[in-house]
């Protein structure tokens, strides 16, 4: 790893994470490096990774290489994999991060990994105690953010308060959105609906200093009365797929209606930029780099399913959370909540 990897602004990618590794995720460095002007550090099988890259035009200045002789498998078990495989690529990123050498690593592979390998090697901020996937949607008028995404299936009351606080603190400080309004995701909107674990956690979240409005049901999601919508990291990632998964059904339907008739081609040709705009806005790509927020440092998270575009993003996403230190605007608003409490 040469001096301008360590003294610049780089960023590492898991490049035997994901569905298609390492094609995508060394496409996806290409991209960064010659679309963005970032410095990246490609981690995994050295002759693997160098045989993909070599297939593509770029500014190899742009890119290193980082030997890791171990993976991660998409349905590995975490525990055992946190265990046997220090020299994993996910595992290698996380600690080039934590000495100092890069400054944030993108992952598509298993998101639990993801969590409990950055949660190992990094910590957590004072006062968190599991890392949750921020989502940020499009809703009418704006944007939604969803916490958990899909880093923590089985949550208690405690840590989706956590969630909140985090989230809060995310969207009032790093997007500028004052007093977001806080939802909890849940079967029915009347106080009293849900399972011991939601009416315990509506309960402690309307005793907490958060602008919390209440339950909030799949339909309230997109209609931009709610800011922050909380919920453990099961529901939360049903809910992700789900939503493009319609999405994208929505817009196939539409085209398709459109080819019926001449008149209807013609109108269609007038949409055109609109649905472009649709399609930016609901894709993958664009919200598929999610920050692990609650880490002492900064770790994005990818759809295992993402192309080179997303994994450019994701760069790009951890480049602006490194530049804006992110990590230490959480852990400093973490600390203002817990100090208005007293």
């Amino acid at each position: 790893i040469t001096e301008a990897c360590v003294t610049g602004m780089t960023i590492a990618i898991d490049a035997m994470g994901g569905d298609a590794f390492p094609e995508n995720p060394v496409l996806g460095a290409v991209k960064a490096a010659n679309e963005l002007n970032i410095h990246v550090l490609l981690v995994g099988d050295e002759s693997a990774v160098k045989a993909e890259l070599d297939k593509h035009r770029c500014n190899r200045s742009k890119i290193e290489i980082a030997h890791a002789s171990q993976v991660i498998g998409m349905d590995e078990p975490v525990a055992s994999a946190l265990r046997t495989k220090k020299d994993a690529s996910m595992r290698v990123c996380y600690d080039l991060h934590k000495n100092g050498t890069v400054d944030g690593v993108v992952s598509s592979g298993n998101s639990g990994a993801m969590l409990a390998v950055g949660r190992f090697v990094l910590k957590m901020i004072p006062g968190i105690s599991r890392p949750c996937i921020s989502a940020i949607l499009p809703a009418l008028g704006g944007k939604v953010l969803l916490v958990d995404a899909g880093a923590n299936i089985d949550c208690t009351p405690e840590q989706l308060c956590q969630f909140a606080i985090l989230g809060n603190i995310y969207l009032s400080d790093l997007h500028a959105v004052p007093s977001p309004r806080i939802g909890l995701l849940n079967v029915g909107s009347e106080e009293g609906k849900g399972d011991d674990r939601r009416k315990k956690t509506f309960d402690m979240l309307k005793e907490s200093s958060l602008n919390f409005i209440g339950n909030v049901e799949g339909e309230d999601f997109f209609s931009g009365d709610v800011d922050i919508v909380v919920t453990d990291g099961f529901a939360g990632n049903i809910l992700l797929k789900s939503v493009q998964a319609a999405a994208s059904f929505t817009i196939k339907l539409i085209t398709e209606e459109m080819q019926c008739s001449l008149l209807a081609r013609i109108g269609a040709l007038w949409l055109r930029p609109s649905f472009k705009k649709l399609q930016k806005k609901i894709s993958y790509a664009e919200f598929g780099g999610a920050p692990l927020i609650g880490l002492r440092g900064n770790g994005i998270v990818c759809h295992g399913k993402s192309n080179p575009d997303a994994i450019s993003y994701g760069v790009g996403f951890a480049q602006k959370a490194a530049d804006e230190k992110w990590a230490e605007r959480m852990s400093e608003g973490m600390l203002a909540y817990q100090a208005n409490l007293k």
